[in-house]
């Protein structure tokens, strides 16, 4: 080894990635005896990732379609922007030539195993560079490079995270080559080499942006301590415009680099909002706990089970654990920069740079309150404000930035090993600094070992293999792939799961993989709400969602009690709602679903079966597989008539339109481009829309194609859009419209029809100005995990768990907004009874429920509630929705309400309107064949 150690740079090289391979495959074990069937992770986040690989084969080989975040083959038919999502774009473009050679498993491991190995060469070219700059003696800086490429490396912190097969948050590996080219910057001799450093460096932000997103952002904050910490130590002004330079040479290349992100991400956040940061009330429960840092993982072979026993959340990689070698370690190093090691003074400066970030880092792991044992402190941590910052926003689990911390504390522990190695009386005894290299690399290794790694199985059932071959029959078009209903199924995002959440419906991420058929269910990491929404509010999918959880205790009665109603509802329109979605498939996990559901597929669905297949899943329980297909759908009609009022109306609205109330006739337009989901005829044809007021149209397109719009009359309330031959290519085409004008204010949308005297919010004898607009929408977790209050479309609801109330005087002004969450405690529903008592008599008072607010409800609320006309008592019913409208002083059974479990509960008053402008009201739909 020694001889490896003293040779030239190249072998050096050569040798620690050698080293780093080897370990990789050792502590990865047993990922190296089943590298091809097996990856590793708990079959939650791993079927996902292996899933992006496939995916960026399909769109760029397959499908030849470089637009990689716009998909259509999850959450059919509305689709989703994987912009938002964990795409990990680079390493899926990696993994083609993998895919092609060896298949998708042994691929993505391939990946994995790399990740290792170049983030532990990356911190040992990084460190021996430190060591280089800082004038210390080359030979015993090996050791300690390689020590510290290691602990970044293969530190527990991060095996936990392939233990999760969240392979994006493992793929840290461009981290420190950037930072290595970011020293190389700032210590350059000149502003050439200083400007190439540079570009290096923000080719590799760049690289690990397209790798994971989140951990650019943290590069950013890294950047920015060291552009402070440039201006401050350097020596004159001169040297501070010098360097300024670089940085925004760093800057631009950065800008460009993602500016494919941005250009994806932008007309959504600019149509929603910034929902790509919402979502963060969590962060307590994924970040690092104080006690965390003295105990091993839960992955730890030998204490993992007392580990996980401990009374702080250790489940989920946000248990970080450093070790009480490396600490030490590194706080030799710390105090060795400080004394300026042995022959470069200077060093000094540097304690002031990795010390301050060393700490930052650390706080920011703890995130928004500092916790010991699972129990806050009064304490609170710069995650909280640095999650409020644009673009940082997007990370919500604060353990994450163990990363940065892990190679500072490399970087320093380096910095005390080659210190240590050094002393004279080590390097006059040789065997004495071999026997102390060994005890290093053995406390290290048993600190952080965390094999076995468990490991989850890719096999895929035969049967998913039969639907590959049939759709390969039916489909020419790579991108007119036919579509596969599963039952049951889910659709996933990182705060929240509609549908059924199980293993299964990740699952079916990677039987797609196989398959190749879109898919109602998905996953992704931020979404619009409209994305989940669409599916609970559409006819059939809301009532099936609602049976993938019929099994659950609060939902059970209430389905026995419908599910006569649910059958003759659904049976008329079934064959109608799936031949739009194009399902040409389906099938039904036995196992997996409960009786009700079974029985509303036979008694509902127009299906032949095709096979069944039973198999022993990895848990050793029984999975039976139904494959059923669609019977062939009748010869469409000549002409296909769609009314607003209409039980199908929900399945042809998209982005665009207000939500459905009951007895609203009209649909409102709050977009000027909005989006209808049509089943258009592949030849051409003509789609007349019928509106309830003016709308002028300027145009339209049919899947991006332009479209011809055409007034039919001088009055602007019926329009033909003549669709070209060709651009209707898809199972459900998406014809967004070009509306002219600026609209009119959400509460003018219905004045015309108001009463004189405005309009009655009930029966409560209090009334709302005819040119207001309020309408509330609730829902329980299970039917959308949302409560809104529309004031003249502005969201005026705080958005928390339980009852999210808002007063209104007789103008429609807003008095007083307030959220009690009566889930938690009685102290809020106390505080929410003085609220409601407070307000003078016929005060206008609206409510809509988030989640849950039943379990901590007491009668004082209750009464309190009955007071404003309200008569639900939510009490006993676990996450119903309840929307209403009511005002202080009424008779109990006055007010406008509704109380749901199964779909949202709606009330309004006025215009249903969700936005703040209105810029058409349409009334009907008519496609006509050519």
């Amino acid at each position: 080894m020694r001889r490896f150690l003293f040779a030239s740079g190249g072998r050096r090289t050569g040798f620690a990635l050698l080293l780093y391979t080897m370990l990789a495959l050792a502590l990865t074990w047993p990922l190296a005896a089943h590298f091809t069937t097996h990856v590793t992770g708990d079959g939650i986040d791993d079927p996902s990732l292996v899933w992006n690989l496939w995916w960026l084969k399909l769109r760029l080989v397959d499908q030849l379609n470089p637009d990689i975040f716009h998909s259509g083959w999850m959450f059919h038919p509305v689709n989703i922007n994987l912009a938002f999502y964990t795409l990990t774009p680079l390493n899926g473009l990696l993994s083609i030539p993998l895919q092609v050679a060896f298949d998708l498993t042994p691929a993505n491991n391939l990946l994995l195993l790399s990740a290792f190995v170049l983030s532990g060469l990356g911190v040992y070219l990084l460190v021996r560079q430190l060591l280089q700059i800082w004038g210390w003696h080359a030979d015993p800086a090996v050791f300690a490079s390689l020590l510290a490429g290691a602990i970044y490396a293969f530190a527990s912190a991060k095996l936990f995270y392939a233990a999760l097969g969240q392979f994006n948050i493992a793929s840290s590996q461009w981290i420190p080559f950037c930072i290595l080219y970011l020293v190389r910057m700032v210590t350059a001799a000149n502003q050439r080499n200083r400007l190439t450093a540079a570009a290096l460096a923000g080719l590799f932000l760049v690289l690990q942006a397209w790798a994971e997103l989140t951990y650019a952002s943290f590069l950013l904050i890294f950047i920015g301590l060291l552009f402070v910490w440039m201006l401050l130590s350097a020596q004159d002004w001169q040297a501070r415009l010098r360097g300024l330079l670089p940085f925004g040479l760093i800057a631009l290349l950065f800008v460009i680099g993602i500016s494919p992100f941005l250009a994806a991400m932008a007309p959504d956040l600019a149509a929603e909002g910034d929902f790509f940061g919402r979502g963060g009330g969590f962060a307590a429960d994924f970040s690092a706990d104080l006690q965390g840092y003295l105990v091993p993982t839960r992955l730890h072979p030998w204490i993992g089970e007392w580990v996980a026993g401990l009374g702080f959340p250790n489940d989920k990689g946000q248990h970080i654990y450093v070790g009480y070698s490396v600490f030490l370690l590194a706080l030799l190093g710390a105090w060795a920069l400080w004394r300026g090691g042995l022959s470069a003074p200077a060093t000094r400066r540097w304690f002031w740079f990795w010390v301050p970030a060393t700490a930052l880092f650390w706080l920011l792991t703890l995130g928004p309150q500092v916790r010991w044992g699972g129990q806050p402190l009064p304490l609170a941590g710069p995650f909280a404000l640095v999650s409020r910052l644009p673009f940082f926003s997007g990370n919500r689990y604060p353990s994450r930035y163990s990363v940065m911390l892990l190679l500072a504390l490399a970087m320093l522990a380096g910095a005390g090993v080659y210190w240590l190695f050094t002393r004279r009386w080590l390097v006059r005894h040789r065997r004495g600094a071999a026997a102390l290299s060994i005890v290093l690399a053995a406390l290290l290794l048993v600190e952080h070992i965390s094999i076995p790694l468990p490991l989850s199985e890719q096999s895929i059932p035969p049967l998913y293999g039969q639907v590959a071959a049939a759709a390969q029959t039916t489909a020419a078009d790579p991108e007119n792939t036919g579509v596969l209903l599963e039952l049951p199924t889910g659709w996933r995002n990182g705060a929240r799961v509609l549908g059924k959440s199980d293993l299964l419906i990740m699952a079916q991420l990677r039987y797609q993989t196989e398959h190749g058929l879109r898919r109602l269910g998905g996953n992704t990491s931020r979404n619009p709400e409209f994305k989940f929404q669409y599916f609970t509010d559409a006819p059939l999918l809301g009532d099936l969602i609602a049976l993938f959880n019929a099994g659950q205790s609060h939902m059970t009665p209430v389905i026995d009690s419908q599910l006569d109603d649910m059958i003759a509802r659904n049976r008329p329109i079934a064959a109608q709602v799936l031949d739009f979605l194009g399902v040409e498939f389906i099938t039904v996990h036995v196992q997996k679903s409960p009786p009700q559901l079974l029985r509303f597929v036979e008694a509902v669905l127009p299906l032949t079966l095709v096979d069944e297949e039973s198999t022993t899943a990895s848990d050793g329980s029984l999975d039976t597989i139904r494959l059923y297909r669609m019977a062939a759908p009748h010869a469409a009609p000549a002409a296909v008539q769609i009314a607003m009022d209409g039980p199908l109306a929900n399945l042809y609205l998209g982005e665009g339109w207000s939500p459905a109330v009951p007895g609203a006739g009209v649909r409102y337009a709050t977009r000027s481009q909005p989006v209808l989901l049509l089943d258009l005829p592949a030849a051409g044809g003509s789609v007349r829309l019928e509106w309830a007021a003016p709308a002028a149209i300027a145009g339209a397109t049919v899947n991006g194609a332009a479209a011809e719009a055409i007034a039919l009359d001088s009055s602007q309330l019926r329009w033909e859009i003549n669709v070209p031959p060709g651009a209707a290519a898809r199972p459900v085409d998406h014809m967004s419209l070009q509306l002219e004008g600026p609209g009119v204010a959400a509460g003018e949308a219905a004045a015309p029809e108001a009463p004189t005297d405005g309009w009655r919010v009930g029966e409560t004898g209090s009334r709302l100005p005819a040119g207001v607009s309020l309408l509330l929408r609730s829902a329980g977790q299970e039917a959308g995990d949302f409560a809104h209050i529309w004031l003249d479309g502005v969201d005026v609801a705080g958005g928390g768990r339980g009852y999210n109330l808002a007063a209104l005087d007789a103008a429609g002004q807003l008095l007083g907004q307030a959220t009690f969450d009566t889930f938690a405690t009685a102290q809020e529903s106390q505080a929410m009874a003085t609220w409601l008592r407070s307000w003078p008599s016929g005060t206008v008072i609206a409510g809509a429920v988030r989640d849950e607010a039943s379990l901590q409800l007491t009668q004082e609320a209750v009464d309190a509630l009955a007071a404003t006309g309200v008569t639900a008592d939510l009490r006993g019913k676990f996450r119903w929705g309840h929307a209403f409208v009511g005002a202080a002083g009424a008779a109990y059974g006055t007010a406008l309400e509704s109380a749901e479990l199964l779909r949202p509960a709606v009330a309004f008053v006025g215009a249903p309107v969700d936005g703040e402008r209105v810029y058409g009201q349409l009334q009907g739909i008519t496609i006509q064949n050519k």
